[in-house]
């Protein structure tokens, strides 16, 4: 890894995710129990979740075409910005609606820097060193969590939501200037957009639009994930607003444990992204995802009938590395199979994509859960997750295209470290249950 930590650009997108990554872990406690205890209702929590998932749904295909047509960084920095500005207001509005309205509003601004940060990394860094440029993020990504569910926990429980949020606003602000004040060096000049210099007529954006989705419904591999991924989406969306009503009701424990929990997760995700640097090489990622996927399952299940906060504790980091695992095996995957100039549209399109579902499991996981009890739907989600695993893992296919140089076909048959969510960002649900 030694040649990245030379490459000055990549130390900038990195250390920008770093920072607005905590600020992120930060927030989700302040956003649970900020309409939590407005509402005390694991319900009010799910359509929390489906605010924050719509604009994906209604915006990936556009973001994904400005992506592929602006400059990647300038988006990144704008969407920053405009984070900020949203983030610092939400303590600050009296009407539970305002708050989603405001939830809605920052998660679109985080739509769009996903896909342009995952675009941007391999203009940036080799072909050959992109799996460990994406481990590398996996690794931070888990020490985000670490550090910002634990430090979010302490915060919400001491200091309250509001100084939650405005630590979270100072960290998009950090990682706006970080961005804007360092040189970018790309490997050619032609795979950086010219930064809104490109003006087109609605009917070639459309066109775009299109484009990307026939183009990924054409690859059988590509088509496959997508098929596999919504099918895990329906059992795992749901499960952070259920873990949240789980620890706090049925375990009785503070918000502070809770960020606990949750930062061991971050704990196992450092193993689990070793892991996924160690496991580079082998030849059918996508049915190393399944078959983890199959072992989060067994997690969850253990998960629903455990009662002891330090068994929350031990299964919430193997949560960690699991979850890593996926991230590092899909990212990469989706990488190599995408060419440069289709990647933001591509990406752009996972979201929705995967969105209906995602939308569907977060409304109705929490409302099950306050009809059944959040025990019960916890298990049932298990076993799905478990026999979708294995279905996947037994039907992943191989690359395709394996003529294709620097992407699929140069790297048929295997796969390196790639994550929703920073450098190859796996769609929300298949990250940790935090």
């Amino acid at each position: 890894m030694r040649p990245l930590f030379a490459n000055r650009s990549f130390l900038a997108v990195w250390a920008a995710s770093f920072v607005s990554g905590l600020g992120d872990k930060i927030a989700i406690l302040a956003f649970f129990s900020l309409v939590y205890h407005r509402t005390g209702n694991v319900a009010s929590l799910g359509l929390l979740a489906a605010v924050q998932v719509l604009p994906g749904v209604l915006l990936g295909p556009f973001a994904g075409v400005m992506v592929d047509r602006w400059s990647r960084r300038g988006m990144m920095i704008a969407s920053d910005l405009f984070s900020t500005a949203v983030v610092c207001a939400i303590p600050f509005v009296p009407e539970l609606w305002q708050v989603y309205l405001l939830a809605s509003l920052l998660a679109a601004g985080r739509h769009l820097t996903g896909p342009a940060r995952m675009a941007l990394l391999p203009d940036l860094v080799p072909a050959e060193q992109l799996g460990h440029s994406n481990a590398l993020f996996m690794i931070s990504q888990n020490a985000m969590l670490l550090v910002g569910m634990a430090a979010g926990g302490l915060i919400v429980h001491a200091l309250g939501v509001v100084t939650a949020f405005l630590v979270d606003g100072a960290t998009f602000l950090i990682s706006a200037a970080i961005l804007a004040f360092r040189p970018f060096r790309y490997l050619t000049v032609e795979q950086q957009p010219a930064g809104g210099a490109v003006v087109e007529k609605p009917a070639e954006k459309w066109h775009d639009i299109r484009q990307g989705a026939v183009w990924l419904w054409g690859r059988p591999s590509l088509r496959f994930a997508v098929l596999f991924l919504g099918l895990v989406t329906m059992v795992t969306a749901m499960q952070p607003p259920l873990v949240y009503e789980f620890v706090t009701r049925m375990l009785g424990r503070s918000e502070g444990d809770l960020g606990l929990i949750f930062a061991t997760a971050g704990l196992g995700g450092l193993l689990g992204a070793a892991a996924g640097v160690l496991t580079r090489g082998a030849r059918r990622p996508l049915r190393a995802v399944g078959l983890l996927v199959a072992f989060d399952g067994l997690l969850l299940g253990l998960f629903a009938v455990n009662r002891s906060f330090a068994g929350a504790l031990v299964l919430f980091a193997l949560f960690g590395a699991v979850s890593t695992g996926i991230q590092i095996n899909l990212a990469t995957f989706l990488q190599r199979e995408t060419p440069p100039e289709r990647r933001g549209r591509i990406f752009g399109w996972l979201g929705p994509l995967l969105g209906p579902v995602t939308l569907l499991s977060v409304l109705a996981g929490p409302t099950l859960a306050s009809l059944w009890g959040v025990g019960q739907v916890l298990v049932v989600a298990s076993i799905a997750e478990i026999i979708f695993g294995l279905a996947g893992a037994l039907r992943a296919p191989f690359s395709d295209e394996p003529g294709r140089g620097g992407h699929a076909g140069a790297d048929r048959g295997r796969t390196a470290p790639p994550a929703a969510p920073g450098a190859g960002e796996a769609p929300p649900a298949l990250r940790s249950h935090a």
